[in-house]
């Protein structure tokens, strides 16, 4: 994909998602979605809030509920609890985005750039006030097709969580289908 500026001139972007911020149209590709929700015991209420074009949606339970904003349903719109949110959310507007899933589910799993997560205390404060970090598995961004370069994170949040937080690369083979031979343990970051 090149860089995000590059984002701009990517027709398909100009198309059906010209009008929001190329930032925030970011595609996850279709093996590292099936690898995320084969991480979790995914059951009970589920939402997709940032459908885009459903690589997450298709590997979820039937009867996933999901939001998709070119679609007319806006998840800043969406009001019922869900057990488990899943998704890899726009950047541009983060910490809305957060509360938004705070204020809805017990279970959070984002595929967000490490540096979002971490950006400031006040997002740190608001992840450690609804319960914390289970787990991080990151991987380079811009080997799985991420037009950026720093790192990315597989994280799981659960509401009421006091426990340690697990951190690791993301497994090896799906590493390898992502990005040939070459391991995130072999990559310089």
């Amino acid at each position: 994909m090149g860089s995000i500026k590059g984002q701009r001139h990517n027709t398909y972007i100009q198309g059906r998602y010209a009008h929001l911020n190329p930032n925030d149209v970011v595609f996850t590709p279709d093996v590292l979605a099936k690898e995320i929700v084969s991480m979790f015991d995914i059951k009970g209420r589920i939402l997709e809030p940032c459908k885009g074009e459903g690589a997450f949606l298709k590997y979820l339970p039937e009867g996933t509920m999901w939001c998709e904003i070119v679609d007319g349903r806006n998840f800043f719109d969406f009001t019922e609890q869900v057990d488990w949110i899943i998704t890899n959310p726009p950047y541009s507007d983060f910490n809305r985005f957060l509360d938004h899933c705070f204020e809805l589910a017990e279970n959070i799993v984002l595929l967000v750039p490490v540096a979002k997560m971490f950006k400031s205390m006040g997002t740190i404060r608001k992840v450690f006030a609804y319960g914390n970090i289970v787990s991080i598995e990151w991987l380079p961004a811009s080997r799985a097709g991420f037009p950026f370069g720093f790192p990315c994170g597989i994280f799981y949040i659960k509401r009421n969580y006091h426990g340690n937080t697990a951190m690791k690369p993301l497994n090896n083979s799906t590493q390898q289908v992502l990005w040939g031979n070459e391991v995130a343990s072999d990559i310089e970051l």
